[in-house]
C-alpha cells in the first residue's frame, strides 16, 4: 500500500486491502492505473454488512459484466485475509467502480467522496492523486461543504452561494 493509507484501518482490513491490490494488479496487469478504497471501510466505520467500495482507474474500459478477467477476482473470497474478516462477522464483498483515465479526468461525482475520505491503495504514477487534488482545490474554490446528518447520512452543498441558472463544474 501507499503512504495514503489511513490509520483508522485495523490490521485485518489493511491485510485484505493489500490482497486486493495484489489481485487487481495480477488480474489487470498494466491496464490498472490506480486503485482506491472509499466508503465505510475507508472511513474506519465498517459494519458487518458493509461492502468493500473500490474505485479502479484503467487504461481501457472494463465492464464488470462482460470482462472475463474479473472472474479471477472472485478468488478474493477464498483468501486468508477475506476469511479472517468473515470469521469476525464481516462480509467484505468488493464492489468496484471502473473508470478509464479519460473518465477520471472528467471528474465524475464519485470523486467527491473519494477526495473526502478515500484511501489510495495503488497509484504509481500519481494519476489518481493528481485528479483528487484538483477536485479538492475546486471544492475549496466553490466553498463546498459535506453536510453530515445526525442519522449518519450526508450530502454535499457544492456551492453555498449558488444562484438559479449557474452551472457547477468540478
Amino acid at each position: 500500500m501507499t503512504a495514503h493509507m489511513t490509520a483508522d484501518l485495523t490490521p485485518a482490513w489493511r491485510a485484505l486491502l493489500d490482497r486486493v491490490v495484489a489481485e487487481y494488479r495480477a488480474t489487470l496487469g498494466s491496464d490498472l492505473v490506480a486503485l482506491a478504497c472509499f466508503g465505510s471501510v475507508a472511513r474506519g466505520e465498517a459494519r458487518p454488512d458493509s461492502d468493500l467500495d473500490l474505485y479502479a482507474v484503467t487504461r481501457d474500459r472494463v465492464s464488470v459484466f462482460f470482462d472475463a478477467r474479473l472472474d479471477r477476482l472472485r478468488r478474493l473470497r477464498e483468501s486468508a485475509e477475506y476469511q479472517r474478516l468473515a470469521a469476525e462477522g464481516y462480509r467484505p464483498e468488493p464492489m468496484p467502480i471502473f473508470h478509464t483515465v479519460e473518465d477520471l479526468r472528467s471528474h465524475p461525482w464519485i470523486l467527491l467522496d473519494i477526495a473526502h475520505h478515500g484511501v489510495v491503495l495503488f497509484d504509481p504514477d500519481g494519476v489518481l492523486a493528481m485528479e483528487l487534488e484538483a477536485v479538492r482545490q475546486r471544492l475549496r474554490q466553490l466553498g463546498s461543504r459535506r453536510i453530515e446528518r445526525p442519522d449518519g447520512t450526508w450530502y454535499w452543498d457544492l456551492k453555498p452561494d449558488w444562484r438559479p441558472g449557474e452551472t457547477i463544474e468540478l
